[in-house]
């Protein structure tokens, strides 16, 4: 853990990002399940599928430049505020890290290809590994439709509470 209070300039615009990456996938995803036509819902897909490629490439970059650099240390006044901080700024990069590797390993257990506007198409032929397609789909709706909504509302209102009952200098500018 890092001696440091703040997050750097580069994590902050890091952590905007993903925000708005991922509420725009988790948009699409919700938009995905609740189409009113296969053939929308295909359309939805496409465009989540084709964003995914992208977000897949900054959340490793995310990931690697916050296991490079680290975290700053908690500011909670709590030992419980500081702990839930800590487990959810990890749990939060660890389920964006899988979804970024099941969403793409559905595809490829079937031997799909990420198809990325029609610009070009990703394709690994890990049909051989089709026994964990069921598993990667699981694991990506469910985390994408339920446990990572409820986690981001609930780092939200940490980061509302800890921005409303913090002076400025406790605060760190990442939340």
């Amino acid at each position: 853990m890092s001696d440091r209070n703040r997050y750097s300039s580069v994590s902050t615009i890091n952590h905007w990002v993903t925000a708005l990456l991922v509420v725009v996938m988790l948009a699409l995803g919700f938009a995905a399940a609740a189409a009113p036509s296969e053939t929308v819902e295909n359309y939805v897909l496409g465009v989540h599928i084709s964003l995914g490629f992208f977000v897949l490439i900054f959340i490793i970059w995310r990931v690697l430049f916050r296991i490079y650099e680290g975290f700053p240390r908690n500011v909670g006044k709590t030992a419980l505020e500081r702990w839930a901080a800590y487990a959810a700024h990890r749990l939060i990069l660890i389920l964006l890290t899988i979804q970024v590797i099941t969403g793409p390993m559905y595809l490829f257990t079937e031997n799909e290809c990420m198809n990325v506007f029609g610009w070009f198409s990703l394709c690994l032929p890990l049909e051989s590994l089709s026994m964990i397609h069921e598993p990667m789909e699981w694991l990506h709706l469910n985390i994408g439709l339920y446990v990572l909504p409820v986690l981001l509302v609930l780092h939200f209102i940490g980061a509302i509470r800890h921005y409303a009952t913090n002076s400025p200098q406790e605060t760190p500018a990442d939340m």
